[in-house]
Formats: structure tokens, sequence, C-alpha cells
């Protein structure tokens, strides 16, 4: 949310494969061709030998820690349904080490970037963009891009709605994708405007973010995927491996709380 154009004067390392768009937009100081892969190895083999940064890799490594003890209380919860935080956590335990992960808009952007660690340098995240939904056919895009790689799809049941019939395609084409859906049978990132709309909650309000309890594992398996339920933070870890050695799209219905909003951005005191 605060990206900008580098004010006028700030100096500038742009890298970039396609030669044409370095210093496009604004002038860069430095001006890098190359594959990021390649080119960052280059750079960090030359820059283990300074030590400059150490102060500030302290302190960063401090902020990592005290962010990690703030959100421990639901990071570790165990009560059921299922917090999404503790969820992100056994997602990330048991996160296949070269998978793509794909992460929807709203509280689904905010739960990955917040709360998964990417424990592999040959994991891959597609972070949250588009509309919401958009994460299930993007998800699809990635696996056809990488077939040999396992692509998890991470969403919410508000989410999932929008491109649900997209599987029958997914099944039809051998796009073995798995959908992870953090269903709090709600809306809930909505919660919080449609209060301050109407000034308490209501049947009326409650309406507008309420969904019904809908099995989605039913709903896949009518379209010819595999599905599965999950309802304690032992059970994803054999869900996710059922679902990867499934043969087609699967997908993993989490029953999560209704009450895991996703925070905003961190801020150290």
């Amino acid at each position: 949310n605060g990206y900008q154009i580098p004010s006028q004067g700030t100096r500038v390392i742009q890298l970039d494969i396609n030669a044409e768009e370095i210093g496009r937009n604004y002038h860069v100081q430095v001006g890098l061709h190359g594959d990021v892969r390649e080119t960052l190895r280059a750079m960090v083999g030359q820059a283990a030998a300074r030590d400059g940064n150490k102060a500030w890799l302290a302190r960063v490594a401090e902020l990592v820690q005290t962010y990690k003890e703030d959100s421990s209380e639901h990071y570790n919860s165990d009560v059921s349904p299922m917090r999404p935080e503790r969820l992100c956590k056994e997602l990330s335990n048991c996160l296949p080490e070269d998978a793509i992960l794909v992460s929807d808009t709203g509280h689904a952007g905010v739960w990955c970037a917040q709360m998964i660690d990417l424990k592999s340098p040959n994991q891959s995240f597609i972070r949250a963009a588009g509309s919401l939904g958009w994460a299930l056919p993007a998800a699809m895009g990635a696996k056809c891009a990488a077939p040999d790689r396992p692509v998890i799809c991470f969403t919410g049941d508000g989410g999932v709605w929008y491109h649900m019939t997209e599987l029958d395609t997914a099944r039809k084409a051998g796009i073995n994708t798995v959908t992870l859906i953090n269903n709090n049978h709600s809306l809930n990132q909505e919660q919080g405007g449609i209060e301050g709309t109407y000034g308490q909650r209501s049947a009326a309000s409650d309406a507008h973010w309420l969904f019904p309890e809908v099995d989605f594992v039913r709903m896949a398996e009518a379209m010819d995927c595999f599905g599965v339920t999950v309802n304690k933070p032992s059970e994803l870890e054999g869900a996710l491996e059922q679902s990867l050695n499934a043969g087609k799209p699967a997908v993993i219905d989490v029953k999560t709380h209704i009450e895991g909003i996703a925070d905003r951005a961190w801020m150290p005191e």
C-alpha cells in the first residue's frame, strides 16, 4: 500500500531481463540487464564478504522475533474451529519444498503475507493480485506453466465462489491444482465496514456477510475432483498429501474460526 514512484533525486538501481525497461519510467543511477536469479547469485557472492549491514540485519531479526511473539497466541492456538493463523502455521510446515503457493486477494492475501513462511528457495509465492477470487484460475495457469511442481491455491469461502466452476475445466484439462479453502462460512473481511455503516450488528447487516454452511467437498466430488475436509490442525498435512497424490484437481475444505480477522500491517512500537 506504500508503493510510489521514487521521488526526484532518489538513487535507483533497476534490474530487468528486458533492457528496454531499464530507465523507462524514471531515471536510474545503475541499470543491470540480466536474469534476476542469476544476477543476484553473482551479486550475493561478492556481497558475502561485506559486514556493513550487521546492525541492520540484527534489527530485522529482532523485529521478526517480536512479531512472532506478538502473534503467538493465535499462531499456536488449538481452538476449534481452527484459527486462520494456525492454519498458516501448519501449511508452512508441510508445504512441499518445490511448491508454488498462489494467494487470493483480501484476507487470504494478508494471511499468506503475514503468517506463511516459505522455508525453501525452491518454493514460489504468487502474491494477491486482481479482484477477489482470481487465485483459483491463476493457480491453474501456474500449473500449466510448471506442470511438474505442486501448486496450491490459498483462498477463502468468499473468494472461491467466484470461480469454483473452473474446477470442471481443470478436471477436463488435467490441471491438477490443490485449492485450500479457509472456510469460516462468511466474508468476515467486510464485517467492520458493514457494522460501521449500520452502527451495530443486526440480522439485516449479518445477511450481507454470513454464508450458510456449504459442503465444498461434495461440490468438488460432483465435478469428479478430489475433496477432503480438515477440522483440526493435525489433519492438514495428511489432507495435503492426499490431495497432491489424487491424480486430479483437489479441494481442501478447512473449517476455521469466524472471529479470525486479519490484522492491518504490523508496526513495531
